[in-house]
């Protein structure tokens, strides 16, 4: 199969590896401005926004799927130029992704269909938002509304802060900006595969970041089968639901920032696609074909094709670490390696959480500095106020 993946990041390269590993037989091409350094992908100089551009390569070239993960592009409208086209396209419309790229369109679509997340307020002007600040119980959160090109996020525990943390926000150009409660614990990740009608659990994460390095660790034993069901009927299928009503679905990967309360969950934010270095979490563990997941979700025919994707009977941990720390680095088949620009990403696999943590830790001392390894070990000992 003729596979593009629109998207010149770091998920995209690491996919059309992946896609590569599965089955040999497909030819992989990248929309990337970048020279291709991989044999398992051919780079196509083409821009992310340039959409149109895009869609002629798939024309001409004959490309039978295509799978997007940059925002750019869909915010851009690929899918909704695709599914014109009659191109098989792996993304969500653009007007059904805008609940990832606005957090106050996230929050009011939550506060609509009674989804549980904090207490939340929407301002597009500072001294009505200083007003809201002013009656608010502390600590608090602010963050920009527009997330695609960057997602600020405080938490301020005292007026002063909050009022500092206004002005910064509003000052970056921000138009709009949402204040909500704080939740004293801590942040889970879950990812789902969508193909407008259905959905199916991929990957939970739990995450701890420090100085000059973060940890990912897959599955969170704290996302149990039952959160998950409450997860899909009260939050997935009523939103999938409505945006079916004005954006003809969402199909693609819908993330949650999730925090937990005693058996139940509030939602935070959504993310269109693997954030960070997720998505080197999930196919650590995956046992499925990516491309057909994929591919059936694009067509609709996710709950036919599949009951539920396979998971490896394992734990996965990785470490992102700033290049500036790396002393030495040489391959290993058993960890997953990737690295972009500033980070090099390691991850292992093991029966037990235990064998995954104690397999890396014995691998980063290798070529680690010895300040932030000793930060990583400890890193779990850490308590502070994490968003």
């Amino acid at each position: 199969m003729k596979i593009l993946i629109a998207g010149s990041d770091l998920n995209a390269f690491l996919l059309a590896k992946y896609i590569k590993i599965q089955d040999s037989t497909h030819d992989v091409y990248v929309t990337t401005e970048e020279p291709c350094v991989d044999e398992s992908y051919t780079s196509i100089n083409i821009r992310e926004n340039d959409v149109a551009s895009i869609c002629d390569f798939v024309k001409y070239n004959q490309i039978e799927f295509t799978i997007v993960t940059s925002q750019l592009s869909i915010i851009n409208g690929i899918a909704d130029i695709f599914k014109k086209e009659g191109f098989p396209i792996f993304a969500p419309f653009a007007e059904a992704a805008r609940i990832t790229f606005f957090n106050s369109i996230a929050k009011k679509i939550m506060y609509k269909l009674k989804i549980n997340t904090p207490k939340f307020g929407i301002f597009d002007r500072e001294n009505l938002a200083l007003e809201y600040v002013r009656r608010s119980r502390f600590p608090i959160v602010i963050e920009n509304d527009f997330t695609l090109l960057a997602r600020e996020c405080s938490i301020c525990k005292t007026y002063s802060e909050a009022k500092l943390g206004l002005q910064k926000v509003f000052e970056n150009g921000n138009e709009k900006i949402v204040i909500e409660n704080y939740m004293d614990t801590e942040p889970l990740y879950i990812y789902f595969v969508t193909d407008g009608f259905n959905a199916l659990p991929l990957v939970s994460i739990e995450r701890t970041s420090g100085e000059n390095f973060s940890i990912a660790v897959s599955p969170s034993n704290k996302i149990t089968e039952n959160i998950l069901i409450k997860i899909l009927k009260q939050a997935i299928y009523p939103l999938l639901d409505d945006i079916s009503k004005f954006a003809c679905g969402y199909t693609g990967i819908i993330g949650l920032k999730v925090k937990l309360v005693k058996d139940t969950f509030a939602i935070l934010e959504f993310y269109n696609g693997f954030q960070y270095y997720d998505f080197q979490s999930f196919i650590s563990l995956s046992e499925e074909n990516i491309v057909d997941v994929l591919y059936s979700a694009a067509n609709g025919s996710l709950a036919d094709d599949y009951d539920y994707i396979h998971l490896k009977d394992a734990f996965s941990y990785s470490v992102a670490v700033n290049k500036s720390e790396v002393i030495e680095h040489f391959e290993d088949d058993e960890f997953i390696h990737s690295e972009d620009s500033e980070k090099i990403i390691l991850t292992n696999t093991a029966s037990t959480l235990t064998y995954a943590k104690t397999n890396l830790m014995d691998y980063l001392q290798e070529f680690c500095s010895k300040d932030v390894y000793n930060r990583i070990i400890h890193a779990e000992d850490k308590k502070e106020l994490r968003i």
